[in-house]
């Protein structure tokens, strides 16, 4: 089967001269050929035959010959002349909608898209439906995958300077008597050291700002802020299940991993090059919108069950301390959420729910 010939007139400059000529050219397999047109008037008047080409005739002055693997082809666009670069330095430019253009050149698919109004609508749905999970969940895919590049250091450094941030604009010094901020860190210690072993932690008692605070949070260096309020809204073994659910975020890094999500690639980008200090910075100006997912509570409800069954507390004794937070919350006529620098949790409601089905869900300790 023969190829197909394609012909067409076209432009060629010579890269010397910068005047245009006017070319016939034909692409016929895999060699591309032209000669000045209209013809001079010793050749012949049409294009020569393959069997004049092969014979190299001397009658057919100004016919060149090219193979076409040795052609630079711009790539083909609707409307717009082919660029076809020669070895020797010239350029045949083909006419805009020329099919030598299309062989030559072909057409991306970002020109297609670009052509096609249908094909760039599908492409703009399709773009906005990546931003979205992306948002919803790529983020976290990545900032879980970047996790285990984060030395442990790192969650000491932010630890430290949230700390110190902490103490300079938010907390007040607790009023809690002495004697049972005392009790309750001996016996969280002790607790701690059978239930999450190797692990320190560091047990602060403070007040939030001029208010006593209902809530308890846990930075990524193990220190764990437990505010008057809530000390004196729980009992002590109800504190205790409380402790263990910020030991459970500190355990599973959850607080570095919110911070890297929404800090985003650069601090990967950081953690990877080693610039630990820069990336602690990064970290740090993103406290104030961390916000827990419901998977990370979940793994913190279900090891506050584990200290729950291992120290043998009624089954649910987190369910119950939440369940006083929320009746404290309303009788004060706050919403229904934690807000505030590190607003970590979310609400009430959705921490009582998860605690439950932690309870339920929990096996007995053999």
């Amino acid at each position: 089967m023969r190829p197909k010939i394609h012909t067409a007139t076209a432009r060629w400059f010579d890269g010397v001269d910068n005047r245009p000529q006017d070319v016939r050219v034909r692409l016929s397999g895999n060699h591309f050929e032209f000669m000045p047109w209209p013809p001079r008037p010793q050749s012949s008047s049409s294009m020569p035959s393959e069997a004049e080409l092969a014979a190299s005739r001397p009658s057919m002055p100004g016919l060149r010959r090219y193979a076409r693997k040795a052609l630079q082809v711009g790539e083909w666009w609707r409307d717009r002349p082919t660029p076809v670069g020669l070895p020797d330095g010239g350029t045949v430019w083909l006419p805009a909608d020329s099919a030598m253009g299309r062989v030559l050149g072909g057409q991306s698919l970002l020109s297609q898209v670009i052509g096609s109004w249908s094909l760039a609508v599908c492409a703009l749905v399709a773009l906005v439906a990546l931003v979205v999970w992306f948002d919803r969940q790529g983020v976290g895919l990545l900032a879980r995958a970047a996790l285990p590049l984060m030395p442990k250091q790192l969650d000491e450094a932010v630890g430290l300077q949230v700390e110190e941030r902490l103490a300079a604009t938010w907390l007040r010094p607790s009023q809690l008597p002495m004697e049972r901020r005392q009790a309750i860190r001996a016996r969280f210690a002790d607790v701690a050291g059978r239930v999450f072993p190797g692990m320190r932690f560091d047990v602060r008692f403070a007040r939030q700002g001029d208010h006593k605070g209902s809530q308890a949070m846990a930075l990524p260096n193990g220190t764990i802020f437990v505010f008057d309020g809530l000390a004196e809204l729980l009992n002590d073994d109800e504190l205790i299940a409380v402790l263990g659910h910020e030991a459970g975020h500190v355990k599973h890094r959850h607080a570095m991993r919110q911070l890297v999500q929404g800090a985003g690639l650069l601090s990967v980008t950081g953690l990877v090059m080693g610039d630990f200090p820069s990336v602690a910075g990064t970290l740090l100006t993103s406290t104030h919108t961390m916000r827990y997912t419901a998977d990370a509570e979940g793994d913190a409800d279900a090891e506050a069950q584990r200290l729950i069954l291992r120290e043998h507390l009624p089954n649910e004794t987190l369910v119950g301390a939440w369940g006083k937070v929320l009746g404290e919350m309303r009788r004060e006529g706050r919403v229904d959420s934690l807000s505030g620098l590190l607003a970590t949790h979310p609400s009430i409601g959705e921490r009582i729910e998860s605690a439950r089905r932690a309870a339920q869900e929990a096996e007995p300790l053999r």
